[in-house]
């Protein structure tokens, strides 16, 4: 199943590729971050009264490339992740999304850079604790997302982040329920 979907999307960026395009215009990145599980649903760490954190936390280091989208403001790319989880679960996820990226030509916030969402898949060496304590279930393999605003920092082609970084069963993709978010903040360097 894994597999599959490595496959699935390797061919959907394969096709999205703009014929004939330069090279110049695609770029590469590394990031490093780290974050606090939650116990709550993706959209209540918008409430920051009601976050309930997990008593577990995250750091990860990821590996990215994204190419611009014609002329627009909009860019697309990957990035492999690699995540320790420690506190209340400890094992390794390895996330693999799909990004498409948003750059605001006059943002509303100071420094925002970008808006980004990835769409991909995720696998843990051990089922996460923390799901199995939300749910009572949950699997190795999940969907994972992910949402991030970016923030220039003074030194060229640096960033910083604040992301939700969650996987789920993708709204009954997988037969088993469950899932978690995390709140995280994140280090970006383009090269």
């Amino acid at each position: 199943m894994l597999l599959t979907w490595v496959r699935a999307i390797i061919v959907a960026v394969i096709f999205t590729l703009p014929v004939g395009a330069a090279r110049a215009e695609a770029q590469w990145y590394y990031t490093g971050f780290l974050g606090v599980m939650t116990e709550n649903v993706w959209y209540e760490v918008f409430s920051p009264g009601s976050i309930d954190f997990a008593g577990s936390d995250l750091v990860g280091v990821g590996l990215g490339w994204e190419r611009p989208i014609g002329n627009s403001r909009f860019s697309y790319g990957l990035e492999l992740q690699a995540v320790s989880h420690f506190g209340r679960q400890d094992h390794f996820e390895f996330n693999l999304p799909v990004v498409l990226r948003y750059r605001p030509e006059n943002p509303v916030l100071p420094r925002l850079h970008s808006v980004a969402f990835g769409l991909g898949i995720s696998h843990a060496t051990k089922i996460p604790r923390v799901e199995i304590d939300r749910k009572g279930t949950s699997t190795r393999n999940f969907v994972y997302w992910m949402a991030d605003m970016e923030f220039t920092l003074p030194r060229p082609d640096t960033s910083m982040y604040v992301r939700l970084h969650h996987r789920s069963d993708g709204y009954g993709f997988y037969d088993v329920s469950g899932g978690s978010t995390g709140v995280v903040f994140g280090w970006r360097k383009a090269f």
